[in-house]
């Protein structure tokens, strides 16, 4: 039973393995100045990330995120999900209309969270607007 868990993790980190990799080279780039366990991921504050994107274990967000309600946090937490459930298809699934979304979006046009994407996502990390 004890290599259960690490056997889990393992086949996890694979089902999503071009996202966990996508998360890793965008690390490099965000160079997040802190980071904490959040849930069973890792998630990363950066003053160069405008928004958030959650890509297999990695969660990345802009560090003025920190001093809110925690809504942003749960909502990449809800792709987070998604990622697990939709594996290798996640990035042409959920991504690409996602980051399409962020930018054709601008305030004024309606909530953002209105998109198919993140309202699933909504719904996925409990988050009530």
């Amino acid at each position: 039973m004890l290599l259960f868990k690490p056997m889990k993790q393992v086949l996890s980190y694979l089902w999503q393995l071009p996202q966990n990799l996508l998360g890793l080279l965008l690390l490099l780039y965000y160079r997040p100045e802190g980071s904490y366990d959040y849930r069973d991921v890792r998630l990363h504050y950066s003053t160069r990330m405008h928004g958030g994107i959650s890509l297999g274990r990695h969660i990345i967000v802009s560090d003025r995120y920190r001093q809110y309600n925690g809504n942003t946090e749960k909502h990449e937490y809800g792709h987070t999900r998604q990622s697990r459930m939709l594996g290798p298809l996640y990035l042409i699934v959920i991504g690409i209309p996602s980051v399409l979304w962020a930018a054709w979006w601008q305030p004024g046009r309606g909530s953002y969270y209105r998109f198919w994407t993140e309202r699933w996502a909504d719904r996925l990390g409990n988050v009530q607007r």
